[in-house]
């Protein structure tokens, strides 16, 4: 993934076996299902949570019902380091996208490896560095890009690259439904569904299924452009 597109989805991060085991000797093992609301703002965190397995979503919510995804976390991402940190409670929602493993390291033990073992205060330190990108990308992506542009960065974010279906298509890494990605994009939901049947006219994605796939000469024309902007 280049720096382009990073969004609020984020990947996985890489499994690293010594991290693991260093986590895994201090937290408390929590398993939620699907679809599972497990904290809300107000919430004063008593640890900080290491995703394990699956997926998660942390999002505010507007007095009018409007959701703001800031980003989903899947497995490697660590959550509550802000909070735990500056010894604030939680402003955001967090609600699981599937059943969903989470290591909870204590305050005193997460203190405590943050002191003495650098390999966890290290690992800390880049998932913290990695979610202010991932906010700063927000803001410009929302300040400068129309809602369309927004809609073609995240297709292109999520596009799973590694295999053309009949020759021509990307595959999603993600599904989401048309409210999820009004949520990540911050456009209003007829908004994008008018923008999303635009897109399909113009060939840049296709429905197959109930599911967007992205043609694989607009996902290279697309970000070759973005790339020379840069560069430019």
């Amino acid at each position: 993934m280049t720096t382009w597109d990073k969004s609020s989805l984020t990947v996985p991060n890489p499994e690293r076996k010594e991290l693991g085991e260093i986590i895994y000797g201090h937290a408390l093992i929590l398993t939620y299902p699907a679809k599972k609301v497990y904290l809300e703002p107000g919430t004063v965190l008593d640890g900080v949570d290491y995703i394990a397995e699956g997926r998660t979503r942390h999002y505010m919510v507007a007095p009018d019902g409007t959701e703001k995804i800031l980003y989903t976390l899947s497995a490697g991402w660590f959550f509550g380091e802000t909070p735990c940190s500056l010894e604030q409670p939680t402003g955001l929602y967090s609600k699981t996208e599937e059943r969903t493993t989470i290591y909870r390291i204590p305050l005193q033990a997460y203190d405590k490896l943050l002191d003495q073992n650098k390999v966890f205060r290290d690992v800390i330190l880049r998932s913290c560095a990695k979610k202010l990108l991932i906010m700063r990308h927000e803001i410009e992506n929302l300040t400068f890009n129309s809602c369309k542009d927004r809609l073609k960065r995240l297709f292109c974010s999520t596009a799973d690259t590694s295999r053309l279906e009949e020759g021509a298509w990307y595959n999603l890494k993600m599904h989401y439904t048309q409210y999820e990605i009004s949520t990540i994009v911050g456009g209003a939901r007829v908004t994008v569904s008018k923008l999303i049947n635009e897109l399909c006219l113009e060939g840049f994605i296709r429905m197959l299924n109930r599911n967007i796939q992205i043609s694989a000469t607009e996902y290279a024309r697309f970000t070759r452009a973005i790339e020379e902007s840069k560069i430019g």
